[in-house]
């Protein structure tokens, strides 16, 4: 669930961001927003089918009829994104845009009345009110942003309510911190150092950029202070299971800090290239917000680092 969500809104937004940090702006990226729309559409919709089996396996809800009705709109959802009426590459068909949101509209109206119903379960708590927030601001997107641009912007939102659905999963999963956590997380940052590798290589390449650029740093702090450091902490953690309670609070900053960090990192070195020179934001405030990410990576390491030798001299 949490790679569709990385790769679904990821289709949808980083478009949006070349679009707003490009002179040329929305206009001369007409055909990226279109195919990360399909691609965005793909991958939501196939995140909201195996909510739907988180949701039955916590509910206990065995119910077939509700399976097969969620089959059939997400295949119904999947056949209209795919046929040619919504022509993709293009602006796109305003009213079929509307037709193949109704599936999926209904799809989350039935996922809202059901997480309800279920709402002081373990694990599902929220997760109907988060899935209405969803909805909630990805409506106006669909039927305003052809007219008014800015409406996209609530495409954050929205996506700051999947992420806390999928928080909601975790922290019922992983109640405990222990070490088998941290190797999973780091494998994952491995994961995203590769991703980020093969975007840095393809993006220059798209563009003909040859000089240097903070997309280069992407992949290196994923696979050196994601992966690497926290196999090294694993491995001492591995031996300490004991003194787990000490690394929560400051692995957990320490990672904030990384992410924030990598994305500042990505939206800066996308600027730089697609900027053309032109000074369409000020470098001040793009410099000051990777700051604070640094800013958390180091009080997260330091911490890291104050907790282990505490633990050594005892």
């Amino acid at each position: 669930m949490t790679l569709l969500l990385g790769l679904g809104d990821a289709f949808h937004l980083i478009p949006r961001v070349i679009s707003h940090l490009s002179p040329g702006g929305f206009e001369a990226h007409i055909s990226l927003l279109s195919w990360g729309e399909l691609m965005t559409g793909i991958t939501m919709t196939l995140f909201y089918l195996l909510f739907y089996y988180y949701y039955r396996e916590l509910s206990k809800d065995d119910n077939r009829n509700k399976t097969l009705v969620v089959y059939a709109l997400v295949a119904l959802r999947i056949a209209l994104l795919l046929l040619p009426q919504n022509e993709w590459g293009t602006k796109g068909n305003y009213t079929f845009g509307l037709i193949r949101n109704i599936p999926f509209a209904i799809l989350g109206i039935l996922l809202i009345l059901w997480t309800w119903k279920y709402r002081k379960t373990p694990g599902l708590q929220y997760t109907s009110s988060l899935i209405f927030a969803s909805f909630l601001f990805y409506l106006p997107v669909v039927i305003g942003a052809r007219f008014i641009p800015a409406l996209g912007a609530l495409m954050i939102p929205k996506t700051v309510a999947y992420v806390l659905l999928v928080v909601v999963g975790y922290k019922h999963f992983l109640q405990k911190f222990e070490p088998g956590n941290l190797f999973k997380l780091a494998l994952t940052f491995a994961i995203m150092g590769l991703i980020g590798g093969v975007f840095y290589r393809e993006f220059t390449k798209a563009y003909h950029w040859t000089d240097v650029t903070r997309l280069s740093f992407v992949h290196l702090h994923l696979i050196t202070l994601g992966f690497l450091w926290l196999i090294i902490v694993y491995l001492f953690f591995r031996k300490k299971v004991h003194t787990k309670d000490l690394f929560k609070q400051p692995i957990t900053l320490y990672v904030t800090g990384l992410i924030w960090t990598v994305v500042a990192f990505t939206v800066r070195g996308i600027y730089e290239i697609i900027g053309q020179g032109q000074k369409i934001f000020p470098d001040a405030a793009l410099s000051g917000i990777a700051g604070i990410g640094h800013i958390l990576l180091s009080i997260g390491l330091i911490w890291m680092m104050s907790q282990t030798i505490q633990i050594e001299r005892q």
